[in-house]
């Protein structure tokens, strides 16, 4: 396999499509956002991000649209969760390339196949690049702001930045425009401002269009939306988010930056980010490490926009062999052990394996071989074999081969496995079984339980006049649901201790 679009196309594939398909939405974000996109296909409504028959404007919705827009496309061919899914797949395309592109222009060509090597291979992009989420779109818009500050072209500083606002709001363009404003800073980007009149104007259509429609929709609605999930949520004053942990993202770092972060390194301590391509990555990369890491609220999630400049300066510097090779044997040996186990495990599960760790995760699974699953795993290991053997650049070509067999053996061989504990299919159908005949209510479940039950049973809220409620408890003890009503069926998810639903009738 020689370096080229051909071999290097197989191997991304190999690394993004498992995942993608062939699952329900999982708890807790793609959950509740096919929840949203879901709303907009059962009622047409495109313009208040609605969960369960309840507004929910956490985020603007340009990534329910484009979900909504694909399950329209191909939902007739596959579940409207899997042609949802690809969604992700074209935001992360699009990251893919723009950061290649970036790369380009910065270093030259041949800086662009490592960039999207090592974006692809980061540790703390694989999950969440195969997830159902709003964070595939601002990482989208992310890059290709990068790519406008690098190529000083307004229309696509500021199209990404539109892009990002309208994926999670203010975050994604303050982070592009003080990037752009430090950088004016510097003697060798002092020329850069000319791009921000035409960036302003390619912003302007993504930032006030769909907030005025919204504000004339629902002042509200339009309130709670720009003030309390934007500057509430970045203050703490809305308590929404995650810990409060100013060095989560130090800490995360560690592994979540790999394999880029070391050669990152070293290029800041010899000194070679004096040079005016580096410049660029390391601003924007150190201004949203202290932009998020001053926020009151910290997910390893919220640190995804920093894989790229990262990966950006990880491309462009000039490790020694020995920081090379140790990455490379270190993702080929990681891979290669992880691949065997999963193989060796997965088989003998088949053969009638039972250990009790893998029975409590997902109790009352009955193994099968999927022939499709199989066929597809085989394809995963066959073209990251040959890319380990073949594909330049060596590294990050191993490093991608390693993380993609892995990630692709989990979500191929192991998927009906995962989706059986994980899944809120089988629970919610149960718990239709044993309603009284009419309609269902909802009290007290969270977001990615309201989206579930909208989806799985056609629950959403405004259901007040039902004989069957449903509610949930985070253990076992069953709430208290009022006067005249009876409990019915009490169930959880396989091997979920954390999650029990409660039907009553009256």
């Amino acid at each position: 396999m020689k370096r080229g679009p051909g071999p290097v196309a197989l191997l991304i594939a190999a690394w993004l499509i498992p995942g993608l398909f062939g699952h329900d939405p999982w708890k807790p974000d793609e959950a509740y956002t096919f929840g949203l996109v879901y709303h907009i296909l059962d009622t047409g409504d495109w313009l208040v991000p609605t969960l369960g028959g309840e507004p929910f404007v956490e985020k603007p919705p340009i990534f329910f649209w484009t979900a909504a827009l694909f399950a329209k496309l191909f939902g007739w061919a596959m579940p409207l969760h899997d042609a949802a899914h690809l969604a992700s797949a074209f935001y992360v395309a699009l990251t893919l390339a723009f950061t290649g592109l970036a790369a380009r222009r910065l270093y030259g060509p041949s800086a662009a196949l490592p960039a999207v090597l090592l974006l692809a291979g980061s540790l703390g992009y694989l999950q969440h690049a195969h997830q159902l989420i709003t964070d595939n779109a601002l990482m989208a818009g992310i890059a290709m702001g990068v790519y406008g500050l690098a190529a000083s072209r307004g229309f696509w500083l500021g199209t990404g930045a539109g892009i990002a606002f309208l994926s999670k709001g203010l975050l994604g363009p303050g982070l592009l425009g003080l990037s752009a404003v430090v950088l004016v800073a510097l003697p060798a980007w002092r020329q850069s401002w000319r791009a921000w009149p035409s960036a302003l104007m390619a912003l302007l259509p993504w930032a006030l269009i769909w907030p005025w429609l919204l504000h004339q929709r629902s002042p509200a609605l339009f309130h709670e939306w720009f003030v309390v999930n934007n500057f509430g949520r970045f203050t703490g004053e809305a308590g929404l988010g995650g810990v409060l942990d100013h060095l989560h993202y130090a800490k995360a770092l560690i592994w979540f930056g790999l394999p880029a972060w070391p050669i990152a390194a070293w290029a800041v301590w010899k000194r070679e980010t004096s040079a005016k391509a580096l410049q660029l990555p390391l601003v924007a990369f150190l201004l949203m490490f202290a932009v998020l890491s001053a926020a009151s609220s910290a997910r390893t999630l919220y640190g995804l926009p920093m894989l790229v400049p990262l990966s950006l300066l990880a491309a462009g510097a000039l490790p020694p062999r020995w920081l090379l090779r140790a990455l490379e044997v270190m993702g080929f040996y990681g891979g290669l052990l992880a691949g065997l186990a999963l193989w060796a495990a997965w088989i003998a599960l088949v053969a009638g394996w039972r250990p009790s760790f893998l029975e409590a995760q997902s109790p009352g699974y009955v193994p099968h071989i999927p022939v499709v699953g199989v066929l597809a795993a085989l394809s995963v290991t066959v073209v990251c074999i040959h890319a380990w053997r073949n594909l330049q650049p060596r590294m990050p070509a191993r490093w991608l081969a390693g993380v993609a067999l892995a990630w692709g053996l989990a979500m191929t061989l192991w998927l009906p496995w995962l989706d059986h504990g994980k899944s809120y299919r089988g629970v919610i159908e149960d718990m239709k079984a044993h309603a009284a005949p009419g309609c269902i209510a909802a009290r007290g479940l969270t977001e990615p339980q309201r989206a579930m039950l909208h989806y799985f049973a056609g629950i959403r809220a405004g259901l007040g006049d039902c004989p069957n409620l449903v509610m949930h408890t985070p253990n076992a003890d069953m709430p208290d649901a009022g006067a005249g009503w009876k409990p019915l069926w009490r169930g959880t998810r396989p091997g979920d201790s954390k999650e029990y639903f409660w039907l009553f009738t009256r």
